[in-house]
């Protein structure tokens, strides 16, 4: 039953873009800002250790309505041993109301973390929210919204309702650097001891029309890890190169 349930999860989630798209067609005066970023470390010596990262980014913006979406991997060993294997894909469908400061909409999200034992972690619901600032150099938002959970580890798996809480900025202050930061924070309504959160902040600057140096710090919270041996922040910066298409 519970295997079920999750694969209805993962199918919602996988709809979830097609339904975006098929709104799409009927948006006038949508412009598209797509990108993908990557980054490498290598050291060796008294510890060996490689890291790469890979982040592609499809956001598009439209008078009345928004479609945010990323999708994140890291992979890394240490000595020899695997220490990084993440995947995280979002999406996020927003609608707006009104004066265009309000939306509505849907969040959805893939999370997969062998080294955390999570396999994987689908979330998906509606939310609402807020723009206090939205113009073309600044951008402010903040949102709530209840998801549906699905969670598998290696021991079991269940699902749950979270409170959502997330905000967003971003910031062109020059031609050719922006600043930017994204925070969200998840509740498990049967456990309210029981949260994960992301923290993501960063620079970015144009070296021409298509490519871009950037530096990012990540860290992502979980309250309660699966594992004894995990900590709970788990604080990543990276330097890389992007490039936008």
């Amino acid at each position: 039953m519970q295997h079920a349930k999750g694969t209805i999860w993962l199918a919602a989630l996988a709809l979830l873009p097609l339904a975006a798209t098929a709104a799409d067609n009927t948006v006038t005066n949508a412009s598209w800002k797509n990108s993908l970023q990557v980054g490498a470390t290598y050291k060796s010596g008294n510890t060996d250790k490689t890291f790469f990262t890979m982040n592609l980014k499809g956001n598009r913006t439209a008078p009345k309505s928004d479609w945010i979406n990323s999708l994140y991997g890291e992979y890394g060993k240490t000595d020899g041993d695997q220490t990084e294997g993440q995947v995280r894909g979002q999406s996020n469908y927003r609608y707006k109301f009104g004066n265009e400061k309000l939306f509505g909409g849907v969040f959805g999200e893939a999370y997969y973390d062998g080294i955390k034992d999570i396999r994987p972690r689908v979330k998906l619901g509606p939310n609402v929210g807020y723009y206090f600032i939205n113009q073309k150099k600044m951008k402010f938002d903040t949102s709530v919204g209840v998801n549906g959970v699905y969670e598998r580890t290696s021991e079991d798996s269940h699902t749950f309702a979270e409170l959502r809480l997330a905000a967003h900025y971003l910031w062109d202050f020059s031609e050719t650097a922006s600043y930017y930061m994204n925070v969200e924070y998840g509740i498990n309504f049967e456990d309210i001891d029981d949260g994960n959160g992301l923290f993501v902040t960063g620079l970015k600057a144009k070296m021409n029309d298509k490519f871009s140096l950037y530096t990012e710090l990540r860290d992502e919270y979980d309250n309660m890890p699966s594992g004894s041996d995990i900590d709970r922040n788990d604080l990543t910066i990276i330097a890389g190169i992007g490039y936008d298409f």
